[in-house]
């Protein structure tokens, strides 16, 4: 790339500033998930991960001082390093000055008379010791219509997300795919899992070839606690229909447990739409399936598209972190509002070791997560079902707990409905 060209959204930036000396490789892979920032240089010198899977990096953006960050990232570290940009950042008045630069930018020019309104380009990276082989992953639909909407927002953009993936090739080892994931803030559940269903079904695509794969980055699974009272972050009818429940539990039951089954074709507690966690509802779906031969009826209702209820099924993923910890505490809104965004998602791979880490977010808004892993042998791959049952079972101690708040939160809502139709009823009574 040329010293002042961006790319455009979906365009592909590789460096390559390794030593010529082979790292040395054992029998594990230390992975790091990260949102960018100046600050993480320092800790990713420590860490020593082989790969790293960072989220927003930026290519000379304003607001974070109008510098190449994935060069200076590959140059400093000594990595190859693959990059996907998502945005153009588009020069504007509309844009406050907090929002166009990075906190420490804003800190040092917010008395001065600065004219920085945004530009530049950021995306998804992988970096490594190793060598890879990177392609870029567009999803079936855009979850916002950046071009359309982001002034609304005071964020002009061009571009949507993209999901950067990266066959990470460190002989002995078998090769291992690195998927780097961002999904939209700015939406609900609903198109969120539009778009991470087509990751879970290029994992699957590919699984049997190269079954050794791990999906790191933010999911933005925030739509609970007061972000239901926004329309600007929770956009659809789950910031209703999830309630007692945090979005990434919801999302950890629906999407994440529902295990690719070859005899089961759907995601059948996706077109539950949200009812608490028992078989009933299923069966009910099921049986009305079979009775009218088709899922439209719970399309509707649900939300999902028929495409994604089929996709939205997990080859064997399972996140050593509990649904429940938190990598972000946003200090706004009195401090009310904390979430699990970010996900370190492996599949056919032992965790020997995990971190988290920047829990006073010095470094960046996010906790970041990092895993030692082991692939698994071909006992191990033959048996992928068990494997996988056991290790969700292992790394969710207290997996009951969201159970119980779903059936309170979906008890309370019946209550609602329950005393609003009675309501109902006793105002149209003379009529009828």
């Amino acid at each position: 790339m040329a010293e002042n060209s961006l790319p455009s959204p979906g365009d592909m930036v590789i460096h390559d500033y390794r030593p010529q000396e082979k790292p040395l490789v054992n029998e594990s892979l230390k992975c790091l998930i990260h949102q960018e920032s100046e600050a993480i240089i320092k800790t990713i010198q420590d860490l020593d991960p082989d790969v790293i899977i960072l989220q927003e990096v930026d290519i000379f953006c304003q607001r974070s001082g109008n510098r190449d960050h994935m060069q200076e990232l590959c140059k400093s570290l000594e990595l190859l390093g693959g990059f996907v940009c998502e945005f153009e950042e588009i020069d504007s008045p509309v844009r406050k000055l907090r929002d166009a630069v990075s906190r420490n930018v804003y800190a040092k020019i917010q008395d001065t008379n600065s004219s920085i309104q945004g530009g530049g380009v950021h995306g998804n990276a992988i970096l490594s010791k190793h060598d890879i082989d990177f392609r870029v992953l567009e999803h079936r639909k855009d979850a916002f219509d950046w071009a359309k909407d982001g002034g609304k927002f005071k964020e002009p953009r061009k571009g949507k997300r993209y999901t950067l993936v990266g066959t990470v090739n460190a002989s002995p080892l078998p090769p291992i795919i690195c998927y780097s994931v961002h999904l939209e803030v700015f939406t609900g559940i609903i198109n969120r899992i539009h778009n991470f269903s087509d990751i879970l079904e290029d994992a699957a695509s590919i699984a049997e070839k190269y079954p050794h794969q791990i999906i790191g980055g933010d999911l933005n699974t925030m739509a609970h606690s007061i972000v239901r009272l926004s329309p600007k972050y929770a956009c659809d009818r789950y910031r209703w229909m999830s309630l007692g429940d945090t979005e990434s539990n919801w999302f950890d039951r629906h999407v994440m447990a529902v295990y690719r089954d070859p005899q089961h074709e759907y995601n059948l507690r996706l077109a539950a739409a949200g009812f608490p966690f028992s078989m009933a509802p299923i069966r009910f779906i099921r049986f009305t399936w079979r009775l009218l031969g088709s899922l439209k009826l719970f399309e509707l209702v649900s939300g999902f598209d028929l495409e994604t209820l089929k996709r939205a099924r997990n080859p064997g993923f399972y996140d050593p972190w509990d649904p429940d910890e938190i990598t972000l505490h946003n200090p706004d809104y009195f401090g009310l509002f904390k979430a699990k965004l970010d996900w370190t998602m492996v599949r056919c791979m032992d965790v020997r070791q995990k971190w988290i880490g920047n829990r006073n977010y010095s470094e960046s808004d996010h906790a970041y997560l990092m895993v030692k892993v082991t692939p698994d042998s071909k006992e191990k791959l033959d048996n992928a079902h068990e494997i996988w049952n056991h290790r969700r079972r292992q790394w969710q101690p207290n997996k009951s707990a969201p159970y119980w708040r779903s059936t309170i939160g979906v008890s309370v809502l019946i209550l609602v409905l329950t005393l609003v139709t009675h309501w109902l009823l006793y105002l149209l009574g003379p009529f009828m």
